[in-house]
């Protein structure tokens, strides 16, 4: 996969009107955005921001597996499944009565979900989940 290094202008006009599809944070200083069209952005932090534009990639290369596993999708499912009918992202609490386990199991299963790009939180934000993936796609 061909990798080009821009400068903003030109990656401005590279990426304009498209949109993200996934995005992973990588450590402290590295931010992964994939697009619907398969172009990747890495952007890194360091003494200087350096941008690298990729024209495809593979899952594992953002840190995600393919696919989530049967029973991380049937907590995205849930967690979809309330977000359309109540508007807002459930607690782990409400998470915990649905699937009848313990507080930590949720919270571990939350924690993996996110590692895996699946999901994002805010850090001490309640109710701040955002599921990144197409779960129609996903579940085929």
């Amino acid at each position: 996969m061909p990798a080009r290094h821009l400068d903003s202008e030109s990656l401005t006009r590279r990426l304009k009107d498209r949109q993200v599809s996934q995005a992973v944070v990588k450590g402290e200083y590295e931010l992964i955005l994939q697009f619907s069209d398969g172009t990747v952005l890495h952007v890194e932090a360091s003494s200087q921001l350096r941008t690298r534009v990729e024209d495809a990639v593979t899952p594992e290369a953002l840190g995600a597996p393919e696919r989530p596993t049967k029973r991380q999708l049937e907590y995205l499912a849930f967690i979809a499944k309330y977000m359309d009918h109540f508007g807002r992202a459930p607690a782990e609490s409400d998470i915990q009565r649905h699937f009848l386990v313990s507080a930590p199991s949720v919270n571990q299963m939350m924690q993996m979900l996110e590692r895996r790009g699946f999901i994002t939180r805010l850090p001490g934000v309640p109710r701040s989940i955002h599921i990144c993936i197409d779960l129609a796609a996903r579940a085929r």
